[in-house]
């Protein structure tokens, strides 16, 4: 009886130590504000006329255009260009208080407004 007991023993603890399953990847940064945007001719049909952040806040504008233009963050001078149909993004951390411009450079239009700060 001897015999059996030991091995099966040793199994059952071998079994308990193996490892478990990998963590799932990450998601977005923990307390990230992320903003998405939509563009058609050169003017956004969805998204918010203005953004409200926190100071200190990570922030990530995320913008989908169906032309060539470039997004340009005033007060901070982020600037990305957008490929037609793909998502283009800029990230920052928004630490300047204040009332900003974010624009399209080739149309003019401006997309929203972020206020940073109460």
């Amino acid at each position: 009886m001897r015999r059996i007991l030991v091995p099966v023993t040793t199994l059952a603890l071998l079994a308990g130590c193996g490892t478990s399953a990998p963590p799932a990847p990450a998601g977005p940064a923990s307390g990230e504000q992320v903003v998405q945007f939509t563009v058609q001719g050169g003017k956004r049909v969805a998204g918010p006329d203005r953004v409200e952040i926190a100071p200190g806040r990570a922030v990530r504008l995320e913008v989908t255009s169906d032309t060539a233009d470039e997004l340009h963050v005033h007060g901070y001078d982020k600037e990305v260009g957008l490929t037609p149909g793909r998502p283009g993004s800029v990230s920052f951390t928004a630490d300047v208080p204040g009332l900003f411009d974010v624009e399209l450079h080739h149309s003019g239009a401006k997309l929203t407004q972020l206020r940073v700060g109460a």
